[in-house]
């Protein structure tokens, strides 16, 4: 139901046959600026542009934030990388309703162009939005909603546009991230689970603007450098202000995981005692793993995605305890099993012992989950040794 209600309000547009269209001298042409919302999709907020028109009562909304849920075979194409997203544009009053309805700020900031500027800009905005144009590759980081606004307004102001990188923070992408999501750690831990080597470089103030906060941060802080140099962005105007609070879990994974790992040591002290492994706890751990492993692969090798690549996560989630789950009983008698095993008590040990070497961000929930695996692994391979 939620969905169907943000299709009818954001995808309630109509397109226009014509590519060009004047406007007045009164027109403003705006940055819209979303604060997050409470959705994973929404979670790092959203960028427009307005144009408002009061002569000729034009008053609509760009958005390049387009996408649909109904997308055959959607999931796949977003894990891919192959998700089109595209440009539509409608009513100013619809886009306030659905901002309104989600509970999410809205900043509005005018542009200081002239006439002739807001009309380039505008008649390129329409231009990009005809049906042969409108459609883009989605990349998170390189090309979304925020990064598609400063290209086209970089590409329509005459003159350079000068940032101002006085007081710029150095951040790598992943700490950008963290600036949204810290707050959900469960969403948190899995992207930094998810996302590879490539998410620790650091962001130059040009790719910072992929986060909507940032690029009205960034171009309030620009100017126009031609003959009459000007600021780009005019002051705060509210278009909706709602206070939003985000209410803390009761228990994060980090001391889920570390639950877990106390009462696998328990169990193992079980099976000692017992002299026999616990093996359908075994299998289902290999499974879950396995699962995670084969995401892993499958966004380094087969995705399209910029930053899954080069991930130090497969060390504990190799992709083949898919298979090795599966694997009839004898297998794990045989002596190539006892040295998978071992195999894999090394590999979980690595960011537990060796985390310092990992040039890749290794997050909390990373730690009690190696000390689980290898309470598993190594009570597994112990107790096979001594049969």
């Amino acid at each position: 139901m939620r969905y169907l209600l943000i299709l009818s309000l954001l995808l309630g547009f109509t397109f226009h046959t014509s590519a060009t269209q004047q406007l007045s001298n009164e027109a403003s042409i705006s940055l819209l600026t979303c604060s997050p919302g409470d959705q994973l999709y929404s979670l790092f907020g959203h960028s427009a542009i307005r144009v408002n028109d009061p002569v000729t009562g034009y008053d609509q909304v760009f958005n390049y934030g387009t996408f649909d849920f109904d997308t055959p075979n959607f999931y796949l194409k977003f894990a891919k990388g192959d998700l089109n997203y595209w440009l539509t544009y409608y009513s100013f009053e619809r886009f306030k309703r659905a901002y309104a309805y989600y509970g999410q700020s809205v900043v509005e900031n005018k542009l200081n162009l002239s006439n002739k500027e807001k009309q380039k800009l505008f008649d390129a905005l329409l231009l990009n939005a005809q049906e042969e144009n409108r459609y883009y590759r989605y990349d998170f980081l390189f090309d979304n909603c925020a990064s598609r606004i400063r290209d086209i307004i970089e590409a329509n102001v005459d003159g350079t546009l000068t940032y101002d990188s006085k007081e710029v923070q150095s951040y790598s992408y992943r700490e950008m991230l963290h600036l949204y999501n810290g707050a959900y750690p469960w969403i948190s831990n899995g992207l930094d689970i998810i996302l590879g080597l490539k998410t620790d470089d650091n962001a130059s103030q040009f790719n910072q603007m992929f986060l909507p906060d940032y690029l009205q941060q960034h171009l309030a802080a620009a100017s126009i450098s031609n003959e009459d140099a000007k600021s780009l962005l005019g002051p705060d105007i509210p278009v909706i202000t709602i206070k939003t609070t985000v209410a803390p879990g009761r228990f994060g994974p980090a001391q889920v995981f570390w639950f877990l790992f106390i009462l696998s040591v328990f169990i193992a002290y079980t099976e000692l005692k017992r002299k026999k492994p616990l093996v359908f706890l075994n299998r289902l751990i290999l499974l879950l793993t396995g699962i995670v492993g084969a995401l892993i692969f499958f966004l380094w090798f087969l995705s399209r995605h910029s930053v899954t690549g080069e991930n130090f996560n497969m060390l504990w989630a190799m992709p083949f305890n898919l298979f090795v789950a599966f694997f009839a009983s004898w297998f794990y008698k045989s002596k190539v099993f006892k040295l998978y095993l071992a195999l894999l008590v090394v590999c979980a040990a690595i960011p537990v012992v060796f985390f310092w070497m990992i040039p890749q961000y290794v997050p909390v929930i990373v730690y009690p989950l190696c000390l689980l695996l290898i309470s598993r692994y190594a009570t597994w391979l112990y107790l096979l040794t001594r049969r």
